[in-house]
């Protein structure tokens, strides 16, 4: 996502939603014609992930409020517009990571201590029985071994971007199925079939590695990122936020 620009005048007075696609994206009737807005500073889980559809549902009562208003910050690589979404006195995008249906991004600033608030409190993404009851497996990331601003260009040296995780429990853990993620909607490492990490042992992965989607390109953001690790079912087994402090 790329950084705002200054808001342009708002369009308000004839918003109509036409059509919600997911927790964070909306074709809109305005007085501009037929758009489609990605609201901005956050990311909510892509359709087929854990939670989809309630980030969904929850973007779609949010809009009915009261009257929508769009905060307008330019447009992204695909030419939806990033707003801010205002139903009435309704910020759409805050409630959204308040109730833990969506991440911030690194430059949301205040979105970041929602989402630290949400995540304490265990809602929704962050809720340990997300899409799955049972226990957590006990698996960390190293936040000492782990380095995402590597030396030099970061797309020269792929291999020195790295997250290290660590079996902190006292069982094996089967990680097929397993992902890696940034804030962004496009970066995910998933481990293959068979492997497996075992109790009290580490594994890294680099940028370089096989497994990333879509691969050959730096993942982490040297100024501000969150590392996140999904199991199978899709629940945040552990997440750290890096860089500067909300």
């Amino acid at each position: 996502q790329p950084a705002a620009s200054p808001p342009r005048p708002p369009l308000d007075g004839d918003v109509i939603v036409s059509s919600v696609s997911d927790g964070d994206t909306i074709s809109a009737l305005t007085p501009d014609g037929q758009i489609d807005v990605r609201l901005i500073w956050i990311n909510a889980p892509e359709n087929g992930e854990c939670l989809a559809p309630e980030a969904r549902g929850h973007l779609e009562e949010s809009l009915t409020a009261g009257p929508l208003r769009l905060e307008t910050h330019g447009f992204d690589q695909y030419g939806r517009t990033l707003a801010v979404v205002w139903a009435g006195e309704r910020n759409v995008n805050r409630g959204l990571v308040e109730a833990g249906m969506a991440i911030a991004t690194a430059d949301s600033g205040d979105f970041l201590t929602l989402e630290r608030s949400a995540a304490a409190a265990g809602l929704g993404l962050w809720a340990k029985d997300a899409c799955q009851d049972g226990p957590m497996p006990a698996v960390t990331i190293d936040r000492a071994r782990s380095t995402f601003d590597a030396p030099g260009a970061d797309g020269s040296n792929l291999a020195s971007e790295t997250v290290t995780i660590r079996n902190a429990g006292d069982i094996d853990v089967d990680l097929r199925g397993w992902v890696i993620r940034d804030e962004s909607s496009r970066h995910r490492f998933r481990f293959p079939d068979g492997a497996l990490l075992r109790r009290g042992e580490t594994l890294t992965i680099t940028s370089a590695d096989a497994g990333w989607d879509p691969g050959g390109s730096p993942v982490w953001n040297n100024d501000g990122d969150i590392v996140m690790i999904l199991d199978s079912h899709g629940r945040v087994v552990d997440h750290w936020r890096y860089g500067p402090a909300p």
